[in-house]
């Protein structure tokens, strides 16, 4: 297993008494889930023998974790794939855009991205921590209609804050004139 290996599912908690995992899905991958299909967990790699939708999140069955016990002691572990797997180039992955340069649509720099908060699936993005240069932070929500990969004149990939909404940026509300 020497290929890069990427965070594709967390075990929330077992289910029922045979060994079902009840998964948060961390992949938008069409069929990542599917019988047949298989992931690293526990440094061992398993296949998905199941899987079924269960409250906004995924029942998956893997071999080798036959019974509650066995179950109960992934809660918590993360569910890997290799990064090669990914079927979109334009799609990106948290820790791929941990460290990256933010700046607005000039070039500016606003930042860079230091970590991710995971929100509730029904919310529908995530939000990316953005630290600046003096150390504070703020969020940027992850939704293409703020945020776009652009190279830069030498190549480096920056994440570049597109049209945002009045007041995202950190510090912006506070600067801005007040109405007369």
């Amino acid at each position: 297993m020497t290929a890069d290996l990427v965070v594709v599912g967390r075990v929330v908690k077992a289910h029922g008494i045979r060994g079902e995992l009840v998964i948060d899905v961390l992949s938008d991958v069409p069929g990542r889930f599917d019988t047949g299909g298989s992931v690293v967990l526990a440094g061992a790699r398993r296949t998905i023998t199941g899987s079924r939708p269960h409250q906004g999140r995924l029942l998956v069955r893997l071999d080798g974790v036959s019974d509650r016990t066995a179950a109960e002691r992934l809660r918590g572990a993360e569910l890997l794939a290799p990064a090669a797997d990914v079927s979109d180039e334009e799609t990106y992955y948290a820790h791929e855009l941990v460290g990256m340069a933010v700046v607005d649509e000039q070039g500016a720099s606003l930042g860079a991205v230091s970590g991710l908060i995971e929100l509730p699936e029904a919310a529908g993005y995530d939000l990316l921590e953005v630290t600046r240069a003096d150390g504070g932070t703020w969020l940027l929500p992850a939704v293409d209609d703020f945020v776009e990969i652009a190279e830069d004149e030498q190549g480096t990939e920056r994440l570049r804050l597109v049209d945002p909404p009045e007041g995202l940026v950190s510090g912006e509300a506070a600067n801005a004139a007040p109405d007369a």
